[in-house]
């Protein structure tokens, strides 16, 4: 990571690689594998969490598909094997719902409620 000190133009900083702050990876400066900059509003923590993040040494995992555009040396790919069956995705929970066939109904009686009056008991009201 580089830090550049002295005033600075804001509209540079935007629009070229002249910003406050350059971070790259790569063999050389000059032909760096990739780079961001930053400019001088940027928070610090964001920055900090970008370099921890950058820097951290931990494997990450890829699909070997995805890592096509990694130049020859610059990654190292190592092969991981799962330990078990995958959870489901939360798309392959809607699909399953949506896939079942609606239950049936009950085959008891269910009371309703109805406006039509009930027939008067026999004997005296209180």
């Amino acid at each position: 990571m580089e830090f550049t000190t002295g005033p600075l133009d804001p509209e540079t900083e935007l629009t070229t690689r002249d910003a406050r702050w350059q971070l790259w990876a790569g063999r050389s400066i000059d032909r760096p594998a990739w780079y961001a900059t930053a400019s001088t509003g940027t928070p610090v923590a964001l920055l900090t969490a970008v370099t921890q993040c950058v820097s951290d040494p931990a494997p990450l995992p890829r699909w070997r598909e995805a890592t096509f555009s990694y130049r020859e040396g610059m990654a190292q790919l190592t092969s991981i094997l799962l330990s078990g069956p995958l959870a489901p995705t939360p798309l392959d929970v809607q699909r399953a719902v949506s896939s079942r066939r609606p239950a049936a109904l009950p085959a008891t009686s269910v009371p309703r409620w109805s406006t039509s009056s009930r027939p008067a008991l026999p004997g005296p009201r209180r």
